[in-house]
């Protein structure tokens, strides 16, 4: 199995883990016999979820420094930044018509603000990567405890924004989220520059064990301990878990997680689409586990079938303006956001 393969494999089970943990938030957490799966699933995963991401876009910041940093920054603004302007006027878009039939609606203004500083609905993982993809030139010159100490402590320390801040949005803790997060978009670029083969490295039955034990540690701790605690204190059992999902993407063979890996961008843009909808138009409760069964497992495929339905359509040409700004955009081989 070659690297691209497992790093698509591990891009595209971080995707699944979202989508998973929305189609939970579709049915307000309902999931009948799939409740107690899906909260331990979802609190278990919390830690690097997201970190696996950025982790993966880390990985190619060294090929795309090699050809220059001119050519790096006008391939992020064109494969980042100018989607995020795209899903930010979706996004927000429907949260203003949304907002304006509530019976408190909140000001357009504020909406819009919200998205364009990193507090939007899926919108703020673009902008904390383009903002990572500007901070790595600088983080890279420098040792790893020195970036792992400033982030955490960022991640501790800071305050989150006022609720009646024109900033304040549906996770008002967005910016310490991100620094959380950057020192696993640091480590991805570090495994490159230092040459180091973890698809190889993960096969050392130590470094496996190692991994794997961090991870089940972590998971009790989160789950029993210390439920609710900043994550900046679970961070270096974060990071030792990464080879443990390295391990099961290299030996992951799966055409459905692949598929969504190399078409990452759209998946996680889009089945938040899905969700909302799903979520306003399927109101109704019932006393049975098995009618909820099928909400969550309706919720869940319509957050993949939008997707899906969306990279057909590009594959025929249709809609690669809502995802890059590059005319020649190949839209099958997205191997890089």
């Amino acid at each position: 199995m070659n690297r691209i393969t497992w790093v698509d494999n591990l891009r595209g089970l971080s995707i699944l883990a979202i989508i998973f943990l929305h189609s939970t938030i579709a049915v307000h957490n309902n999931a009948g016999h799939f409740t107690l799966i899906s909260n331990t699933m979802n609190e278990m995963l919390a830690p690097v979820r997201l970190g696996l991401m950025f982790f993966v876009s880390g990985l190619f910041v060294d090929v795309g420094l090699k050809k220059g940093l001119g050519p790096f920054i006008n391939n992020k603004i064109k494969s980042i930044l100018y989607p995020f302007i795209v899903w930010v006027a979706i996004y927000g878009g429907l949260k203003i018509v949304f907002s304006s039939m509530a019976n408190t609606p909140q000001s357009p203004l504020n909406i819009i603000l919200s998205h364009l500083t990193g507090g939007g609905d899926m919108t703020w993982f673009l902008h904390s990567l383009f903002i990572f993809f500007l901070m790595i030139l600088v983080a890279r010159k420098l040792p790893f405890y020195v970036v792992f100490l400033v982030c955490m402590f960022a991640s501790w320390a800071l305050p989150a924004i006022k609720p009646d801040s024109i900033f304040a949005s549906f996770d008002n803790s967005h910016i310490n989220k991100s620094f959380y997060l950057f020192v696993f978009f640091y480590l991805g670029d570090y495994v490159v520059r230092k040459q180091i083969d973890l698809a190889e490295r993960v096969k050392k039955t130590s470094v496996i064990g190692l991994s794997l034990a961090s991870f089940a540690l972590l998971s009790c701790l989160n789950l029993f301990i210390v439920q609710g605690a900043p994550e900046a204190l679970l961070s270096p059992l974060a990071l030792l878990s990464l080879p443990f999902f390295v391990w099961i993407a290299a030996h992951l063979s799966s055409r459905i997680v692949y598929y969504i890996g190399t078409h990452s961008i759209v998946f996680y843009l889009s089945h938040y689409l899905a969700i909302q909808v799903f979520s306003k138009l399927v109101k109704f409760e019932s006393a049975s586990p098995w009618m909820n069964d099928i909400k969550f497992i309706a919720a869940f495929l319509a957050a993949l079938a939008l997707p899906w339905t969306i990279c057909l359509m590009r594959s025929r040409g249709w809609l690669n303006f809502l995802f890059t700004l590059k005319k020649n955009a190949k839209p099958l081989q997205e191997k890089a956001v």
